[in-house]
Protein backbone atom coordinates (compact mmCIF):
# COMPACT_ATOMS: atom_id res chain seq x y z
CA UNK A 1 0.00 0.00 0.00
CA UNK A 2 2.71 2.45 0.96
CA UNK A 3 4.52 1.62 -2.61
CA UNK A 4 1.45 2.47 -4.33
CA UNK A 5 0.83 5.92 -2.64
CA UNK A 6 4.44 6.62 -3.73
CA UNK A 7 4.31 5.98 -6.57
CA UNK A 8 0.59 7.31 -7.03
CA UNK A 9 2.50 10.78 -5.94
CA UNK A 10 5.17 10.86 -7.92
CA UNK A 11 2.95 10.56 -10.86
CA UNK A 12 0.78 13.39 -9.29
CA UNK A 13 3.79 15.54 -9.54
CA UNK A 14 5.39 14.16 -12.72
CA UNK A 15 1.65 15.37 -14.10
CA UNK A 16 1.30 18.85 -12.63
CA UNK A 17 4.75 19.33 -13.54
CA UNK A 18 4.03 18.88 -17.63
CA UNK A 19 0.57 20.45 -17.17
CA UNK A 20 2.61 23.24 -15.60
CA UNK A 21 5.23 23.50 -18.80
CA UNK A 22 2.45 22.73 -21.40
CA UNK A 23 0.19 26.00 -20.08
CA UNK A 24 2.96 28.03 -19.78
CA UNK A 25 2.87 31.51 -21.95
CA UNK A 26 5.73 33.14 -23.02
CA UNK A 27 6.11 36.03 -21.37
CA UNK A 28 8.05 38.85 -23.75
CA UNK A 29 8.75 39.48 -27.03
CA UNK A 30 12.00 41.36 -27.79
CA UNK A 31 13.93 42.93 -30.88
CA UNK A 32 15.94 45.43 -32.41
CA UNK A 33 14.41 48.37 -34.54
CA UNK A 34 16.91 49.93 -37.54
CA UNK A 35 16.14 52.73 -39.28
CA UNK A 36 15.03 52.49 -42.87
CA UNK A 37 15.67 54.92 -45.64
CA UNK A 38 19.07 56.79 -44.17
CA UNK A 39 17.83 56.95 -41.22
CA UNK A 40 20.80 55.87 -38.46
CA UNK A 41 18.11 54.74 -36.11
CA UNK A 42 19.22 52.08 -33.80
CA UNK A 43 17.64 50.47 -31.35
CA UNK A 44 15.51 47.78 -28.85
CA UNK A 45 11.72 46.99 -28.73
CA UNK A 46 9.88 45.09 -26.02
CA UNK A 47 6.26 43.39 -25.51
CA UNK A 48 5.81 41.77 -21.81
CA UNK A 49 2.99 41.71 -19.75
CA UNK A 50 1.43 44.81 -18.31
CA UNK A 51 0.48 45.41 -14.68
CA UNK A 52 -3.53 44.59 -15.13
CA UNK A 53 -4.72 41.32 -16.49
CA UNK A 54 -5.10 41.33 -20.14
CA UNK A 55 -2.90 44.70 -21.07
CA UNK A 56 0.50 44.54 -22.47
CA UNK A 57 3.32 46.98 -22.07
CA UNK A 58 4.79 48.12 -25.34
CA UNK A 59 8.47 49.39 -25.18
CA UNK A 60 11.21 51.33 -27.49
CA UNK A 61 14.01 52.63 -27.34
CA UNK A 62 16.74 53.94 -29.47
CA UNK A 63 19.31 56.24 -30.75
CA UNK A 64 20.30 58.07 -34.00
CA UNK A 65 17.84 60.22 -34.49
CA UNK A 66 17.10 64.10 -35.32
CA UNK A 67 17.50 66.17 -31.87
CA UNK A 68 13.85 68.08 -31.26
CA UNK A 69 11.58 65.65 -33.34
CA UNK A 70 8.74 64.12 -32.26
CA UNK A 71 7.62 60.50 -33.97
CA UNK A 72 4.67 58.80 -33.83
CA UNK A 73 5.34 55.16 -33.26
CA UNK A 74 3.24 51.71 -33.03
CA UNK A 75 3.00 47.89 -32.52
CA UNK A 76 1.83 46.27 -35.73
CA UNK A 77 0.47 42.88 -36.33
CA UNK A 78 2.44 41.13 -38.89
CA UNK A 79 5.94 42.17 -40.03
CA UNK A 80 8.08 44.95 -41.08
CA UNK A 81 8.01 43.41 -44.46
CA UNK A 82 4.72 42.82 -45.00
CA UNK A 83 2.82 45.29 -42.85
CA UNK A 84 -0.07 45.17 -40.69
CA UNK A 85 -2.67 46.54 -38.32
CA UNK A 86 -2.19 48.69 -34.78
CA UNK A 87 -2.39 46.39 -32.46
CA UNK A 88 -4.11 47.91 -29.21
CA UNK A 89 -5.28 51.02 -31.08
CA UNK A 90 -3.01 54.11 -32.34
CA UNK A 91 -4.18 56.41 -29.20
CA UNK A 92 -2.66 53.88 -26.77
CA UNK A 93 0.90 55.06 -28.61
CA UNK A 94 2.27 58.86 -27.16
CA UNK A 95 4.28 60.36 -29.43
CA UNK A 96 8.24 59.72 -29.27
CA UNK A 97 10.07 62.99 -28.04
CA UNK A 98 13.74 63.22 -29.24
CA UNK A 99 15.82 64.32 -26.82
CA UNK A 100 19.32 66.74 -27.77
CA UNK A 101 21.21 64.23 -27.78
CA UNK A 102 19.26 62.17 -30.47
CA UNK A 103 17.68 59.63 -27.81
CA UNK A 104 14.12 58.58 -27.54
CA UNK A 105 12.30 56.13 -25.55
CA UNK A 106 8.51 55.23 -25.02
CA UNK A 107 6.07 53.28 -23.52
CA UNK A 108 2.46 52.00 -24.40
CA UNK A 109 -0.29 50.11 -22.15
CA UNK A 110 -2.09 48.49 -24.50
CA UNK A 111 -5.84 47.17 -23.89
CA UNK A 112 -5.32 43.39 -25.14
CA UNK A 113 -3.61 40.47 -23.56
CA UNK A 114 0.29 39.59 -24.09
CA UNK A 115 -0.01 37.99 -27.03
CA UNK A 116 1.80 33.67 -27.17
CA UNK A 117 2.02 33.56 -31.05
CA UNK A 118 1.96 35.20 -34.38
CA UNK A 119 4.05 37.90 -35.88
CA UNK A 120 4.32 41.77 -34.76
CA UNK A 121 6.71 44.77 -35.11
CA UNK A 122 6.64 48.21 -34.56
CA UNK A 123 7.28 51.30 -36.93
CA UNK A 124 8.41 54.60 -36.14
CA UNK A 125 7.22 57.16 -38.19
CA UNK A 126 8.68 60.61 -39.88
CA UNK A 127 6.04 62.56 -37.89
CA UNK A 128 2.13 62.51 -37.16
CA UNK A 129 1.54 64.72 -40.42
CA UNK A 130 3.14 61.99 -42.46
CA UNK A 131 2.21 58.56 -41.14
CA UNK A 132 2.58 56.89 -44.53
CA UNK A 133 6.67 57.23 -44.06
CA UNK A 134 8.18 54.54 -42.63
CA UNK A 135 11.94 55.57 -40.78
CA UNK A 136 12.53 52.45 -38.92
CA UNK A 137 11.39 49.32 -38.08
CA UNK A 138 11.63 46.33 -36.25
CA UNK A 139 10.49 42.59 -36.16
CA UNK A 140 9.79 41.05 -32.55
CA UNK A 141 10.85 37.48 -31.78
CA UNK A 142 8.73 35.22 -29.04
CA UNK A 143 11.17 35.28 -25.85
CA UNK A 144 12.17 31.72 -25.14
Amino acid sequence: MKRFAMAAIGLVLVSSSLAAALARRHDAWDGMVLGVRGSKIRGVIALVGGKTVGTTQAEVSYKGDVAGVTRPWHVHVGSCARGGAVLGGAKAYSLLRVTAQGTAEGKATLRVPLPDSGSYYVSIHESAASLSKIIACGDFVLAE
